[in-house]
């Protein structure tokens, strides 16, 4: 019975007679005419395909209208739902809000193998189904909303048998939540970070074609276990997503308070110093040689170093030993972890690329710190100073090319227009004040020689030559990216010292360039720090290595981040993106604050062809004449030559 079925429905589909044995009915099919399932559904209405050829002279006995759906056999065992029939019919109702590109691989899907259903059978739901529903129902525990994959209820008729019109409607939405889930466990929800939240989020979700992942599911041997392989792999993804369930769970640890009081040195003895070390994660002293009791509330030299580097990690100051009212504080304050930052930066998380590479450079906006991380363990670790609120660092990843030593510093279009424009326009001469050169076609000009009303400061090349005070220091890093940004060196040291270190015009300064670039060279090139010191000392000016192999750099904006412990360090919003992904994740989207990045138009030049130019002829509109310089000065224009706020921005940060 069960081959006859088998080659009945292969001759059927052969024939391109489908439609004959399960097939929507055409008059439920055009939209405001009622169905098997009411008013808001096109149902499938099969029929049943008799077992014996029916004899000439047979009349065929009409369905009722009110008669229920023919049910599969109990002898059946493969279905075939014509999905994709159903997808089309239903498109405006049931599955209008369904992604276009999911209702597409789905109808190829099934076509390409001749209908055959992937989750259910004659008795229902398949144990592969019954895999995947387990993991469509763990996904609150993976960042993701269970109730976003629903699960439909497939019930059995009296005679225990299943309804054609609902294995159809369970096959076709179970394959719709299982594309869902992979969606957005690869940050489907938030589909274009640019546009919706901000232009400083350089980022798309790292998607999977749903076609590769229908496919893939139909391969794998567990389906459950593929779709959750689709959730990020990184170990700080896994990280968050524990502490994640430890708070839902209410398990997130003990709570240290400790109370005022004075001031405590390292020598000292003092009951809260058992406290301090239960809050730091520090043993007490080993047991005596002698057997005498151990005294834990002694300040000895191993919880010293920890409160050191704590007020050091946290930028507490003075970062000296003692403990403080400061230090107390921060350490009541608890870890600062909510279940919506977790969300946040689990979100943040499926944004980032699979692969972030054996070697490679990571900059962390929240913390100011970039870490160069070799084969999973961090290798350097230092502080940076990022973008200003106004001008901030964009999140992105790109590939390291090239460390120039002794560089110049090219002047970007934005300082150009918006601080020395200004000034040239005013008469003064900001460049020869600050040691800046000009050129155009290779050629040194005098800025003063241009008319600046007339002419796109853009087109030419300004630049401050390397020297004790230039603005990149004694080295840069380059990897070529959309908003021009890099890591460098700075002579301004002080800013190090802050504990937001948010100044800059968008490019990244380094605390120690030089060993970074050792780092890099020796992973690179194999140079010990010794070449790396000659490189500086006797090098050429703007020396460019180019590396023989490029490294993954990776610009991020991580809120929570977890430490070689385990333990979650949280860090302040400083640009609002944790706030904008949140808002994102619970639908408020009318709440978002967008940010563009600043670019600089012609608009911002303030073109004016007659301007400064009334009182010449044609041939010499370019030149600037002493009568314009009094005429300037007749008219009030003044014009700060010291530029002393410029460059304090500029050596700020680039």
């Amino acid at each position: 019975m069960r081959v006859s079925c088998l080659v009945a429905v292969g001759l059927l589909l052969g024939c391109g007679s489908v439609s004959t044995v399960y097939a929507a009915n055409t008059e439920e099919s055009s939209e405001g005419s009622p169905t098997a399932r009411g008013d808001t559904e096109t149902a499938m209405r099969p029929q049943s395909a008799p077992t014996e050829a029916p004899s000439a002279n047979a009349t065929a006995e009409p369905v009722k209208p009110d008669e229920p759906a023919p049910s599969v056999a109990a002898s059946d065992h493969l279905v075939y739902p014509q999905v994709g029939r159903y997808l089309d019919a239903n498109k405006k109702k049931l599955f209008a809000n369904i992604d276009g590109g999911d209702r597409e691989a789905l109808t190829q899907f099934y076509a390409a193998r001749m209908g055959a259903a992937l989750w259910v059978d004659k008795s229902g739901y398949t144990p592969d189904a019954q895999s995947l529903m387990t993991t469509l129902r763990d996904a609150d525990n993976w960042g993701l909303r269970s109730q976003d994959y629903k699960i439909p209820d497939l019930k059995a008729a009296a005679d225990g048998g299943y309804s054609l019109d609902d294995l159809t409607d369970a096959e076709t939405r179970l394959s719709l939540s299982a594309l869902a889930y992979a969606r957005d466990a690869r940050g489907g929800r938030i589909i274009n970070p640019p546009e919706q939240l901000s232009a400083y989020l350089d980022r798309k979700p790292q998607l999977i074609a749903p076609r590769t992942v229908i496919e893939a599911l139909a391969s794998a041997t567990d389906k459950g276990a593929y779709l959750k392989s689709l959730q990020p792999q990184h170990k700080q993804f896994e990280l968050l997503r524990q502490k994640l369930l430890a708070l839902r769970s209410g398990g997130n640890g003990e709570t240290v308070k400790i109370p005022d009081g004075a001031n405590i040195a390292p020598g000292k003895s003092s009951p809260q110093i058992v406290l301090i070390r239960k809050a730091l994660k520090v043993a007490p002293p080993p047991a005596n040689a002698d057997g005498k009791p151990v005294d834990e509330s002694y300040f000895d030299d191993e919880l010293a170093r920890a409160v050191k580097a704590y007020k050091i990690e946290k930028g507490i100051e003075p970062a000296t030993p003692t403990i403080t009212t400061a230090l107390r504080r921060s350490l009541n304050g608890g870890d600062g972890i909510i279940e919506a930052k977790l969300l946040a930066n689990m979100e943040e998380w499926r944004w980032m690329p699979d692969d972030l590479g054996d070697f490679y450079v990571t900059v962390n906006i929240p913390d100011f710190k970039v870490r160069v991380v070799k084969n999973g363990e961090v290798v350097f670790d230092e502080r940076i100073v990022t973008g200003s609120v106004n001008r901030q660092t964009p999140i992105f990843s790109d590939m390291m090319r090239t460390i120039v030593f002794q560089p110049r510093w090219n002047v970007p279009d934005s300082i150009k227009v918006k601080e020395l424009l200004p000034g040239l326009r005013a008469g003064g001469d900001p460049l020869r004040r600050q040691g800046l050169v000009m050129e155009r076609n290779g050629r040194r000009i005098s800025a003063t020689s241009i008319n600046w009303y007339r002419s796109d400061i853009r087109n030419f090349h300004v630049y401050q030559p390397p020297s004790g005070g230039n603005a990149l220091g004694v080295v840069k890093f380059l990897f070529p990216n959309a908003h021009a940004v890099y890591l460098h060196d700075t002579p301004s040291k002080g800013l190090f010292n802050e504990s937001v270190r948010a100044f800059s015009h968008g490019c990244m300064r380094v605390r120690n360039p030089l060993q970074l670039a050792e780092v890099v060279l020796a992973q690179d090139k194999g140079w010990d720090k010794s070449a790396v010191n000659e490189l500086v000392t006797k090098g050429p000016e703007e020396n460019e290595i180019a590396l023989d192999r490029p490294i993954p750099v990776h610009i991020t904006y991580f809120t929570a981040r977890a430490g070689d412990d385990g333990a979650i360090e949280s860090f302040g919003d400083i640009y609002g993106h944790e706030k904008r992904i949140t808002l994102a994740l619970a639908g408020k989207w009318n709440q978002i604050d967008v940010t563009k990045e600043p670019k600089v138009t012609p608009d911002d030049i303030g073109f004016d062809e007659y301007a400064d130019s009334r009182r010449r002829n044609d041939d010499d509109w370019f030149g600037m004449s002493d009568n314009d310089d009094r005429d300037r000065r007749k008219r009030g224009k003044k014009y700060d030559g010291g530029l002393n706020n410029f460059f304090q921005k500029v050596l700020g940060g680039l």
